[in-house]
């Protein structure tokens, strides 16, 4: 007759399970080597470069990017290269690149801070008539989330890490 695992043992099984698996879950775990301070400088001083590890289009299956993919922002310039996987709603005649890779010095930037470490950015573009506004969430911590709303495309959601510019 076989013997049954005892309530101890699977206690001690799911607490050992938990244990390994919980520090990789946390959220307040800093992302880049930066400090909360530097971050907060460079977002203040809008000097910063998103890097996109993770496309999330609407309507269709997530990806992990394994290129790199930033978004440069400097005071008088915003520089976009990243992919877009989505539907476009009218036919795009001639285009071979992505529409999210442009610069731009043409632009409305506008960012609020709520002194938690959490910064909201818009960019409107001016000279870009495809796409109407890139919202991110920015956290001193190093990490962020990128929001593109386009005139005739799906929107396109971002994750990645965010750093001071050079």
């Amino acid at each position: 007759m076989k013997r049954q695992p005892g309530l101890l043992t699977i206690c001690l099984f799911l607490a050992g399970t938990f244990l390994f698996i919980s520090p990789g879950c946390s959220t307040s775990k800093k992302t880049a080597s930066v400090s909360d301070e530097a971050m907060k400088h460079a977002i203040e001083a809008d000097n910063w470069i998103f890097r996109a590890d993770y496309a999330l289009p609407q309507g269709a299956r997530s990806r992990h990017l394994t290129s790199i993919y930033e978004v440069t922002n400097r005071k008088d310039t915003v520089i976009f290269f990243l992919p877009y996987f989505g539907r476009a709603y009218t036919a795009p005649v001639g285009e071979t690149t992505s529409p999210l890779n442009f610069k731009t010095t043409d632009f409305d930037l506008n960012k609020t801070s709520n002194n938690k470490g959490k910064w909201e950015v818009t960019v409107r573009p001016k000279d870009n008539r495809e796409v109407q506004s890139c919202n991110f969430t920015l956290f001193e911590n190093g990490s962020g989330q990128l929001n593109v709303q386009m005139t005739n495309r799906s929107s396109i959601s971002f994750n990645g890490t965010v750093r001071p510019g050079k």
